[in-house]
């Protein structure tokens, strides 16, 4: 959970807060990393061994018994378990327990297949057809938020029905002022009137960090800026680019005037489920360059101000036709609040859950 980054942290936080919002009694249970475990009210963060993200930037946390102790406590009490993803070790002590306890069972699924390279992308679709499977059958309900997760689970046989509820955001996440747009920019000490490019995101391989270095070049021959936003291991790919800041980790709740003092988001990434970071910079109207990973193809070919292209000349060149003719932030804003709107989708993970302990209160024995 936050101040971890990354996209399911910031999914399962929103949907968190909202549920509280709504007066359910929501329990949130996670590897520790990078806090210290303890308990914190409704937040519980349990030790945990993170040696994969750590070396080969696989972010899977294998819990200790402490954390498994903790997380049987956690089922026995719930009237529903909910879990996020297939393989990680969590999600199959999580899945057993709730047969055990009889507990009714959500799936959130992010992602599909994540391209790691080598040996890792063999285990990973083996993983999926044997393990991920047998879990998302076992599931009382498994959903997503973009069709392509749908049709990759098709095909490694998941016979059970994945249903789609797409993200909802908070508010702030909208276009601002031209005058707030600058001083956000001098807040965070960036030129007023440079043409500025934002890339927020982990700096590991499947982001494409070594595509955004190579395009930089490019681009600062124009006289265009890159903002990065984000911290890993490739770091170094970044570090002495020509015209370029390093924010390192931004926090969440500033995000929002990040992406509304760029002029155009770059994120050629790979294996995604639908990036937080193209969904939050649409609603702010920010134009987007990408790649044409299925997950793009799937949920923004046809959005207004989104690019999909392939190599680093289609990359810059489309960069610099989003700077020479930005389309009104506003219609990208529009489109984007259309389909990821917050109170639509706290409601969608409301009733699902409402309708699992209902059916589950239905088939329970009388006593």
């Amino acid at each position: 959970m936050p101040p971890h980054p990354g996209g399911i942290e910031v999914m399962v936080d929103t949907l968190f807060q909202g549920l509280r919002r709504r007066g359910h009694d929501v329990r949130w249970i996670a590897a520790s990393t990078p806090e210290a475990p303890g308990v914190l009210g409704p937040l519980v963060r349990v030790p945990a061994w993170n040696w994969l993200e750590r070396n080969l930037h696989v972010p899977m946390p294998l819990w200790t018994a402490e954390g498994v102790r903790q997380l049987h406590e956690q089922v026995r009490w719930a009237d529903v378990v909910h879990v996020h993803d297939c393989l990680y070790f969590s999600s199959s002590v999580a899945t057993a327990l709730s047969r055990v306890r009889r507990k009714p069972l959500l799936v959130t699924q992010h992602v599909g297949q994540v391209p790691y390279g080598g040996v890792l992308d063999w285990v990973q679709e083996a993983a999926y057809r044997t393990l991920g499977r047998t879990l998302l059958q076992s599931a009382s309900e498994v959903v997503t938020y973009s069709p392509h997760v749908v049709d990759y689970f098709q095909k490694v046989g998941v016979k059970a029905p994945l249903r789609i509820i797409p993200l909802g955001f908070e508010p702030r996440f909208q276009p601002i002022t031209e005058a707030e747009r600058r001083a956000a920019r001098r807040d965070w000490g960036l030129p007023e009137d440079t043409p500025l490019v934002l890339f927020a995101a982990r700096l590991v391989p499947k982001k494409g960090v070594r595509h955004v270095a190579d395009v930089q070049r490019k681009l600062a021959e124009d006289g265009v800026s890159l903002l990065v936003a984000g911290e890993g291991p490739l770091e170094n790919l970044v570090e002495g680019l020509p015209r370029t800041f390093h924010l390192r980790q931004v926090d969440h709740s500033r995000m929002h005037l990040l992406y509304a003092c760029a002029d155009v988001l770059l994120l050629p990434s790979r294996g995604e489920g639908l990036p937080l970071t193209l969904q939050e910079g649409m609603l702010t109207g920010l134009p987007a360059v990408v790649s044409t990973d299925p997950s793009f193809v799937a949920n923004v070919s046809q959005a207004p101000g989104v690019s999909l292209v392939e190599g680093t000349e289609s990359w810059a060149r489309a960069v610099r036709e989003a700077l020479a003719a930005p389309p009104p932030r506003q219609v990208i804003a529009d489109w984007a609040r259309e389909r990821w709107g917050l109170e639509r989708f706290i409601s969608d993970y409301e009733r699902t859950l409402e309708s699992l302990v209902t059916r589950s209160a239905v088939r329970a024995p009388h006593t």
